[in-house]
């Protein structure tokens, strides 16, 4: 009797394997579930298919492997086929690399009676499965040729790659942004910019179990900033490059933060002198009429200031956005001048004066211009120590050319010509955020203006154009 027990355990064991071998051999992917769908075994093809070793499916519900938009009708089919329900249907399967694979899902329930297995098999779509494989394979190029044609209309760059980083394939983006001489189709797959190596992020795809990357990449001229999305191979052995234009997302958020440092320096003044009045006032200085008049008058001066500070930033940031040009009118420059040249506190003996035409205005936004010339003007009376500060306007070929010249010991520029933020000159005495001259570089471009300054041992001239308004001299 015991043999007779050990020879059918012998068999059943023999016929266990049997069925393990054929099972994992097998060309199609098979999967069996308990009734709620949490896997319990895996085949070789099915874990190739759904690119998951089998040892991650093991435990799990199939249903976290189903696109999301299908889940809630895969869980009643589920249900199906507990209750014994044979039934196919095509569904979207998410891959490592988040991409998405639609298989053919065959799923075959125990029924009443039955183990509480379900059983499923997992078979990848052919083309137009019920046509002739000749009408298939025609139907390919049209499908190809479709979908060439989607990706063209795109505004984002994608390429394909093979592991040789041949290119197989990039739409008409791609080709503008990395074709220099010729098309990509076939090439090698170009090294647009040194840092980060596209070449180099596309090889780094073909790796063992890549994982998806995303880089970021601004060109030398900091005018263009790109989005890089890597995609490691799917089953047609090519990696995918994504390449996203986000020059404007970029800008924007650089104006955003640069606002909230042009406020902060440009902010400061006019509040510290107004809490100065306060301050004064209430030490006793309210109980003098004249004394109290002239600190009220200067704390106006100061708000009017503040407001008109105010409203110039949020254009600057408005305009550095690109999201809305600045509104243009006809300014008359001599008051203007006047009124900047009133305003400035230079050292002792320094003389401020104004070289300006009555007729002479330009076509501009006040605020901002008044912001510009306001900062290079300030600039001036902080750094001359002895001499003369004048303020100019002349016209000059349907342009307006205002200038601020002063004669202190001159500046040390950045050798770029450049105005950075945070700038300082390393020579310079006192306090200051070197944003001065940033701002009023970024004001004047606003206003499609031109601003060149030029600094030796004699002082410093800082001359900004802009386009002339004619005014009709009565």
């Amino acid at each position: 009797m015991d043999e007779e027990l050990r020879a059918t355990r012998d068999l059943l064991e023999q016929e266990r394997r049997r069925y393990v071998e054929l099972f994992d051999l097998a060309p199609v992917g098979y999967l069996i579930t308990d009734a709620s769908g949490v896997v319990r075994e895996v085949n070789r093809m099915a874990s190739e298919i759904l690119t998951r070793e089998a040892s991650s499916l093991l435990g799990k519900p199939l249903e976290a492997l189903v696109g999301a938009e299908r889940r809630v009708d895969f869980r009643a089919l589920v249900q199906e086929a507990a209750e014994g329900a044979r039934w196919q249907d095509e569904l979207p399967f998410v891959r490592t690399d988040g991409g998405r694979i639609r298989l053919v899902v065959h799923a075959l329930g125990p029924g009443a009676g039955g183990d509480g297995t379900i059983r499923w098999s997992l078979v990848e779509p052919r083309p137009n499965p019920q046509g002739s494989g000749r009408d298939s394979e025609s139907a390919l190029p049209f499908q190809r040729s479709r979908l060439s044609a989607l990706l063209d209309r795109l505004h984002d760059g994608v390429v394909a790659v093979d592991q040789t980083l041949r290119v197989t394939y990039a739409n008409s983006a791609a080709e503008l942004l990395l074709a220099k001489e010729g098309a990509l189709m076939g090439e090698t797959l170009v090294d647009p910019w040194p840092e980060p190596s596209l070449r180099t992020l596309a090889a780094g795809m073909f790796e063992y179990r890549a994982e998806p990357v995303e880089a970021r990449v601004t060109l030398e001229d900091a005018r263009s900033t790109y989005a890089l999305l890597a995609l490691p191979p799917d089953l047609s052995g090519e990696a995918l490059l994504v390449i996203a234009d986000v020059t404007a997302d970029e800008r924007r958020q650089r104006a955003e933060r640069e606002f909230v440092a042009n406020a902060a320096h440009q902010l400061r003044t006019p509040v510290s002198a107004i809490a100065s009045s306060i301050e004064v006032l209430q030490g006793g200085a309210k109980e003098d009429p004249a004394a109290r008049d002239r600190f009220l008058a200067h704390l106006d001066h100061q708000c009017s200031r503040l407001v008109r500070l105010t409203r110039a930033l949020l254009l600057l940031a408005r305009a550095q956005a690109l999201s809305e040009p600045p509104a243009v009118e006809v300014v008359h420059l001599r008051p203007l001048l006047a009124a900047l040249a009133g305003g400035l506190r230079p050292g002792a003996g320094v003389r401020v004066e104004v070289d300006c035409p009555f007729d002479v205005a330009a076509l501009t936004n006040r605020d901002l211009f008044e912001q510009a010339i306001s900062n290079l003007a300030e600039n001036a009376a902080k750094y001359t120590v002895e001499g003369e500060i004048v303020l100019s306007a002349e016209p000059a070929d349907g342009h307006v050319c205002v200038v601020v010249s002063d004669t202190g010991p001159g500046a040390d520029l950045p050798a770029d010509g450049s105005f950075q933020r945070f700038y300082r000159d390393p020579t310079a005495q006192g306090e200051g955020f070197g944003l001065g001259l940033a701002i009023a570089s970024e004001a004047v471009r606003a206003l499609q203006g031109d601003l060149r300054i030029t600094s030796d041992k004699d002082g410093t001239r800082a001359a900004v154009t802009l386009p002339s308004a004619v005014v009709n001299r009565p």
